[in-house]
């Protein structure tokens, strides 16, 4: 039985969820953005339980946070004995060994432009956002360069700064100006999108297809390349749409970057962390930033950024900088750890590449035989799918109708881009709950598009 509290669509049984969502309201901001009657109450791997006690498989994961699942064993255990010795102590101020052990560990495996391991340095945040403001003032440390090159559909956060970035929805941005010394937004070239100019069209002579044309073209009209300090991008855009770009994107960017001194900083906050099957989503196309910005599934749900460079870009700071009082915190960091532990021993990497080429490959063949579906792309357990409706044209309330229907039916998705759905589990979800959780997307689409043909 279906019912809605507040407007939500709420599974049954329901009464206790019906008791969070309304004390929830009177307590909370109305700027959150809540799609359906969901109130967690316990989870483990990739299934959790509502309030009422009702069961789901997770292929949204927090929003990507979730990396090792719902309260992985040695995470917790990471959380608990650290938690036993102590909370806080304020990195900025004094010396921690649990920051000190994970930076050594992202020297290893984040890779920077031309840099060795020992020759990396790492600053700790405690957010996705923060992450971005301290890679924005990192990049605009260079003397006379003040300009970023950011994206449309990016997101990057909802602080002022990374606010200045972020093009995915206008609401996120209404009423905020942008941060003096300017940004300019630039084409996403989406594989997808090029793909759609037609057959026989060459998109490589189209600047909106090839993003380094298009600032050679237009931005450098505008701007010279001595006063831009950094290009601003995610591998794979997230709240954008799950989007893959071209295949040639990376390396143009990388040499354009290269010729005019200019940062890349790429935004692994949601690709980052093996979502994609590679450590940084980057990695797929054979090129390194300058530096790298991570948070979401670095700490399994607890919070945490980070942000990695060369010692010769960020060894330019001196102290006073940029310093956070919770930034590094050790109860975080240790569940970082234990989080690349799991990675290491659980093969994680291997696992998401297979399973995700497993689930494009059958979302895919059931794209087929639904024509309501536009697009399926990604890359791991970073998948878009985009719905349209009768005559092609991008369909947001058919897309919230699919999701609706999943979480009616015992699965938690969420919407990306303007029409779009991401799949986006944790990465430990087992092959088992992968094909239960696909039939129930797969049911919901085609029950959603034989409604739609029924009132056409």
């Amino acid at each position: 039985m279906v019912s809605h509290q507040n407007g939500f669509v709420l599974r049954e049984p329901g009464e206790k969820s019906r008791d969070v969502i309304q004390r929830d309201i009177k307590t909370l901001s109305p700027s959150y953005t809540r799609s359906y009657g969901f109130a967690v109450d316990h989870g483990q791997g990739a299934e959790v339980w509502d309030v009422d006690g009702n069961r789901y498989i997770d292929f949204a994961a927090g929003i990507a946070v979730l990396s090792t699942g719902y309260s992985h064993p040695r995470v917790v255990k990471a959380i608990t004995d650290q938690a036993q010795k102590y909370l806080h102590i304020g990195g900025t101020d004094f010396f921690c060994p649990k920051p000190v052990e994970l930076a050594e560990r992202l020297q290893q495996i984040v890779p920077i432009h031309h840099t060795a391991p020992e020759d990396k340095l790492v600053y700790f945040a405690n957010s996705g956002t923060e992450s971005i403001e301290a890679a924005l003032k990192l990049a605009r440390y260079q003397e006379g360069r003040s300009h970023v090159i950011a994206f449309y559909g990016g997101f990057h956060g909802r602080t002022m700064g990374s606010l200045s970035l972020t093009a995915s929805k206008y609401k996120q941005r209404e009423g905020y100006p942008y941060i003096p010394g300017g940004v300019t937004h630039i084409p996403y070239p989406s594989r997808a999108e090029c793909d759609d100019c037609g057959e026989g069209s060459d998109c490589s002579d189209q600047s909106w297809c090839d993003a380094v044309a298009f600032i050679e073209k237009f931005v450098l009209k505008m701007v010279s390349p001595s006063e831009i300090a950094a290009v601003v991008v995610e591998p794979i855009q997230g709240e954008g749409g799950y989007l893959v770009p071209r295949d040639d994107f990376f390396p143009k960017l990388r040499e354009f970057c290269d010729k005019h001194g200019i940062l890349l900083v790429v935004d692994e906050i949601q690709s980052g962390v093996g979502r994609s099957g590679k450590f940084t989503a980057l990695e797929h196309w054979g090129v390194a930033a300058d530096i790298v910005c991570l948070a979401k599934g670095l700490g399994s749900g607890m919070p945490i950024g980070a942000v990695v460079a060369s010692n010769k870009v960020m060894g330019q700071w001196v102290p006073g900088a940029h310093a956070s009082t919770f930034g590094g915190n050790p109860v975080s960091c240790a569940a970082a750890l234990a989080t690349l532990d799991v990675f290491e021993e659980e093969g994680l990497l291997a696992h998401v590449t297979e399973l995700g080429d497993y689930t494009l490959d059958r979302l895919t063949r059931f794209k087929a035989d639904h024509p309501i579906l536009k697009r399926i792309d990604g890359k791991g357990f970073m998948i878009g799918l985009d719905f349209v409706d009768a005559n092609g044209e991008p369909a947001p309330k058919l897309r919230d109708a699919v999701v609706n229907q999943c979480y009616l039916d015992g699965l938690l998705t969420l919407g990306c881009g303007a029409n779009g759905i991401r799949f986006a589990p944790p990465l430990v979800l087992t092959r088992e709950l992968l094909d239960e959780g696909l039939m129930i997307l797969e049911r919901a689409i085609a029950h959603i598009e034989e409604e739609m043909w029924e009132t056409t």
